[in-house]
């Protein structure tokens, strides 16, 4: 009786069930400065691909601003204050994030082992001329 009670009573239960949710409410951009100072009150301007502008506004104290994507899949992101200007291609489609930079610049780490490399390419040019001077003696 006791398990009869316990089977109608029992939610039911199911292993197999799989609950997926997803939402996209918003893109939000981050801007800062290349010390990692956050970009204040930064003129934003968000542009679809033919050209029209999307959505304008300011970055927070934060350097944040975000926006609602609506059907666009494509962005062009342009960040600027007091004359530093930032440029960045949102594309939503896109594998890896759909992240690609403009600005060209390379980020903080890679310029850091690049300034390494010239070092050890100055050190290994003085080493060789101090060698070849001391053969000719």
């Amino acid at each position: 009786m006791i398990i009869l009670l316990m089977a109608v009573v029992s939610p039911t239960v199911s292993a197999h069930r799989v609950i997926v949710d997803y939402g996209i409410k918003s893109i939000y951009i981050e801007a800062y400065y290349g010390g990692g100072e956050p970009l204040r009150d930064g003129d934003v301007k968000i542009y679809i691909p033919d050209g029209r502008l999307y959505v304008e506004g300011k970055t927070d104290d934060e350097g944040k601003f975000s926006f609602d994507p609506g059907f666009e899949k494509e962005f062009d992101v342009v960040v600027e204050s007091t004359g530093h200007r930032g440029e960045v291609t949102i594309n939503m489609t896109a594998a890896a994030g759909g992240r690609s930079d403009k600005g060209g610049e390379m980020p903080l780490y890679l310029r850091v082992f690049a300034g390494f490399g010239y070092l050890l390419g100055i050190l290994g040019l003085s080493l060789w001329y101090k060698s070849f001077k001391k053969a000719r003696e």
